[in-house]
Order: structure tokens, then C-alpha cells, then sequence
């Protein structure tokens, strides 16, 4: 997502860009940012994976997306100047690059092109959140769990490190549900359980069942 962002810059404009951005690792289990705190930098992952999660009105924490190398994380916050609306946690040791507030409202300012593009990705992430709404209300869930395995399987090749909670959540549904639509994949030999995740044997069968 980043590279499609700058990809329409010219040379000088994005490595301008490049240059004032500043590096931040996350080891695997610790936060980027939580939920509530003040928007104060944009992160472009570098390397790793990022769980995102929000906390519901009953009080449940629960996992709303996965975020690996390229994409943005907090942009939302510095756009809306509000809280940030979700909390970020490093599932996979985690390197971003960093942009503060200060840096990213000069860049806007310079750059008017980065405004329409942030624009899009916007509207890229609403859409996205309509997809999974609609999917949710229409689609088994059964189906769900097979097609974010198949998607998680893209960011994290085989050995996906994720628990059956976190993959319920993802999916809509419950861990029970869950747990009965990893078993029958079990049987087919598609994937097999390792504690705190799963290991896809059969990726071309995960593809073909979404």
C-alpha cells in the first residue's frame, strides 16, 4: 500500500519523504499503539506482521485485521485528528518506518498529490470493511474460516502463528465454530494444529474451497 501511495511521486518528492521518516522495532508481543491514545505518527511496516484489534461495548477485546510489509498503520488518526481507534500488537517481531505528526501535515501540505492518494487508500479500507460485513451476514462460517486461512496464508507463508481465538475473531464467528471448521481440515490432511497456531499443508485445497 505504501509503495502504491508514493509510486506517483516523482524521485525527489519521495525520497524527500523517505528522508525525514525515522525507524521503530516492535519485539513480537508488545504494542505499537493502543487504543485511545493520541495520533501522533503514520508507521509503514517494514518487516512483520501486525494484529489490530478493537475493544467491543461488552468490553471484549477482539481482532479485526492482520497488517504486514508495505502497509500503513495509524494514518486514520492523523487524518480524523482524533484517538486512535483501534490498538496495534507486533505478533511477528516488527521493524516501521515512522512519520510524526509534525512531518506528515508539512508533507501534505507540499505534496498534494499524497492527499488524493490517502484519499483512496480511505476508501480502500471502508470498502474493505463493507466486503467483510457483507460476507458476515451472507456467507457460512465455515467458509470464512477457510477464506481468511487462505489469505493469512499469504502473509505469513505455511506456518501461520496465530491462535484459534484470534482466526474466530478474523472470521466473524465463534472459537468453537472455528475450531469445528479447523478439525474437518485436519481430516483432510489440509492443515495441522501446533500450539498457538497452524501449519497449512495444503495450501492449493485452501484456494480452491474460497
Amino acid at each position: 500500500m505504501w509503495e502504491r501511495l508514493t509510486e506517483t511521486l516523482d524521485d525527489e518528492s519521495r525520497d524527500g519523504l523517505e528522508s525525514i521518516m525515522t525507524s521503530r522495532y516492535v519485539p513480537r508481543g508488545q504494542t505499537l499503539f493502543l487504543e485511545g491514545d493520541p495520533g501522533e505518527a503514520l508507521h509503514v511496516i517494514v518487516g512483520g506482521h501486525v494484529l489490530v484489534e478493537r475493544v467491543t461495548l461488552q468490553g471484549d477485546t477482539v481482532a479485526v485485521a492482520i497488517r504486514g510489509p508495505n502497509d500503513l498503520m495509524g494514518e486514520q488518526a492523523l487524518i480524523s485528528d482524533e484517538a486512535r481507534g483501534a490498538t496495534a500488537r507486533a505478533v511477528t517481531d516488527l521493524t516501521t518506518k515512522v512519520l510524526g505528526r509534525r512531518e506528515f501535515d508539512r508533507a501534505r501540505q507540499e505534496l498534494p498529490k499524497l492527499n488524493d492518494l490517502l484519499v483512496r487508500m480511505l476508501d480502500a479500507r471502508v470498502r474493505e470493511a463493507g466486503n467483510l460485513l457483507l460476507e458476515a451476514r451472507h456467507h457460512p462460517a465455515e467458509l470464512r474460516v477457510r477464506r481468511r486461512l487462505s489469505e493469512l496464508r499469504e502473509l505469513f507463508g505455511d506456518d501461520i502463528p496465530l491462535t484459534q481465538a484470534i482466526i474466530a475473531s478474523l472470521a466473524g464467528t465463534t472459537r468453537p465454530t472455528t475450531n469445528a471448521a479447523l478439525q474437518d481440515l485436519v481430516a483432510s490432511g489440509v492443515v495441522a494444529l501446533r500450539r498457538g497456531g497452524i501449519i497449512v499443508l495444503q495450501g492449493e485445497a485452501l484456494d480452491d474451497s474460497v
